[in-house]
């Protein structure tokens, strides 16, 4: 029987600033034996929150049932059936979170965190494919903002109104600044969408600095106080709180998470600025990637290289020269060093995913009362158009119209961009390919059998704007000179043959883990030697480790040196195998891949193999 496990996670900054759970793996577990899972699935998951710690998530892997990442929105989808013996019984929920969304860049990472939200009873009602549940979960704003602060991530969610009315201010800087000892920190900016609403995100590094940063670092009161700086997106203030502000109780020694409301005396003028193209997801190629020839085009501090869908994004008015805008995007090929090797080309429409351009609303209760007056549609390139989404037009040649519509009070409506240009396919850009793996078996090269070493490809792009009807070729309006861009996939890959194994398609590296002591008969006990094979390839490849978990573990070994490209060999055990209890034992590799979308980046690929001692 098939049971299908659906959900959404999200969690709160505050009251009405949640965020969705992306790109977080979501786990389920068995319940213990010794549990009381009729009790745990009473219990109210506020009450159930906890994050684990390491020894504990190791404890628990025997009895994990699935396992799947959540998408930008939080959503993710699980299938149980009888392959992992499940008839329907509850189960115990946990999330594992390599990082948290929108956490800015920081040249230390924080360790990955795992925290169990509840034991959960699905409400299964029958389907055509089976039995279904859908499970939707905020998790507390006091929970999220801990676990958020354990990875050094701050935010400032807000809100800008004109005072009198409450009408939402669109389209203006706000700037959040600490009180210091010596100077004030800059935390940094956020622009407020049609709703009023802005988010800026800092970490700790952002306003502990003082002068003689970084030989001292000091925040005398823990925490930032803070105070916000309103401005028109051509600078002009309209908003300059004191900075004694900061040192009101309201505004003193903020959390890792913050809400504020500012208002405005009245509506600034409605003014347009000049369009740019400036980022690849969260990366400004300017300053967070190698993006100016001779630089790699990998990501700064990361060294990270681009795949799969990229949201290109920067500043999107509805005017140029005072007329209606039109912008498209173009790209060429370059060598490693960011030299051109090809001319300039549209991005088709083929190669532009669903784009969310900003939100359209109107001023239009539906009786007298009503609490919600404004209503609001999402505007698209390439969506498909409905009662809450409207669609934008593209031409055969890529020119996107930027909507026009500006009376938030009469029947148009109002357009607010919100920066995002276009969701570019890097995949289209030129045939990846795959690279077969067949005949390659884990301690080997993966060149080992003829394949090739799979490479980086480079590119410049950017973005043209001209007046919506003519004809010309357009103004530039921001180029990212060089950027890696990587999609080629791996087929064919062979796990473990003699234990449990399966052969992988589609993956976006090579892990592959296997004991020479079983390559015969995988059911063979280990005594006194342990010979673990593996071989990792990607050529943006990140740590690799391997580690064994079982009696007196963790346990580690210390693997051959790197060659460009892959890291292969014969891991050695950093322990006495002969000394090792008699039990069942669990040898885990674990390999970063050095890539992102911009806005996120994979989990470490693993591979797994078991032995008895």
């Amino acid at each position: 029987m098939t049971y299908i496990f659906k959900g959404r996670l999200c969690g709160y900054i505050c009251a009405d600033c949640p965020e969705p759970l992306s790109n977080v793996k979501v786990r389920l577990y068995r319940i213990d034996a010794q549990q009381n899972a009729v009790a745990l699935a009473a219990a109210a998951p506020k009450d159930t929150l906890a994050i684990l710690e390491e020894e504990s998530v190791t404890a628990k892997q025997s009895r994990l049932l699935a396992e799947v990442e959540t998408d930008a929105e939080g959503n993710f989808s699980l299938e149980l059936s009888d392959k992992q013996k499940y008839q329907g019984e509850a189960f115990e929920l946990d999330v594992y979170c390599e990082t948290v969304p929108q956490l800015k860049f920081t040249q230390t990472p924080a360790t990955p965190r795992q925290f169990t939200i509840t034991v959960l009873q699905p409400k299964w009602r029958q389907a055509e494919q089976g039995f279904i549940a859908a499970w939707d979960y905020c998790l507390p704003h006091r929970f999220w903002c801990a676990l958020r602060a354990l990875f050094g991530a701050w935010t400032i969610c807000g809100r800008v109104t004109v005072c009198d009315t409450q009408q939402p201010v669109g389209g203006v800087k706000v700037r959040a600044f600490d009180v210091d000892w010596l100077q004030d920190d800059a935390l940094g900016f956020g622009i407020t969408d049609a709703t009023g609403r802005f988010r800026i995100d800092y970490v700790t590094a952002d306003f502990t600095p003082t002068i003689f940063s970084p030989a001292i670092n000091i925040e005398l009161t823990g925490g930032p106080d803070l105070y916000f700086k309103v401005e028109t997106l051509a600078g002009t203030v309209l908003l300059a709180e004191p900075r004694s502000r900061g040192r009101d109780p309201d505004r003193e020694n903020a959390g890792a998470c913050f809400c504020v409301r500012l208002c405005l005396e009245e509506q600034p003028p409605i003014t347009e600025p000049l369009p740019v193209f400036t980022a690849i997801g969260g990366y400004q190629y300017v300053s967070d990637i190698a993006s100016t020839p001779p630089g790699s085009g990998l990501t700064n501090g990361d060294n990270r290289a681009f795949y799969s869908t990229l949201r290109l994004n920067g500043i999107l008015p509805k005017k140029l020269n005072g007329n209606p805008m039109e912008y498209r995007f173009e790209v060429r090929s370059t060598d490693a060093t960011g030299t051109p090797t090809s001319g300039w080309s549209a991005i088709a429409p083929s190669q532009i995913a669903r784009t969310v351009l900003g939100l359209w609303q109107i001023f239009a209760p539906a009786f007298l009362g009503d609490p919600n007056p404004i209503k609001t549609k999402l505007y698209t390139v390439n969506g498909t158009a409905g009662p809450n989404e409207l669609v934008t037009t593209i031409s055969a040649d890529g020119w996107i119209q930027v909507p026009q519509q500006s009376n938030v009070f009469g029947v148009e409506g109002f357009f607010q961009p919100n920066g995002n240009m276009i969701n570019l396919v890097s995949p289209t850009l030129a045939a990846f390919g795959s690279v077969n793996m067949t005949g390659v078996s884990a301690g080997n090269s993966s060149t080992s059998n003829g394949a090739a070493l799979a490479q980086d490809r480079h590119y410049s792009i950017r973005m043209k704007v001209r007046e919506q009807g003519s004809l010309g070729a357009g103004t530039d309006a921001g180029v990212c000179e060089h950027v890696a861009i990587m999609n080629t996939l791996y087929d064919n890959i062979s796990h473990h043959p003699s234990w449990a194994g399966y052969t992988q398609s589609g993956a976006l590296a090579v892990a592959m883990l296997d004991i020479a002591q079983l390559q015969a008969n995988g059911c063979s006990h280990i005594t006194n030697n342990l010979d673990v094979l593996f071989t990792t390839t990607h050529p943006n490849l990140g740590a690799v480790s391997i580690s064994m978990a079982g009696p007196g573990g963790p346990y580690n070994f210390t693997l051959p040196a790197a060659v460009a490209g892959e890291r292969f060999g014969t891991a050695t055990p950093n322990f006495n195998v002969a000394a090792l209890p008699a039990c069942a034992y669990l040898v885990t590799l674990s390999a970063q891949v050095l890539l992102t979308t911009g806005d996120s980046s994979p989990l470490p690929l693993q591979d797994q193999i078991a032995f008895c001692k």
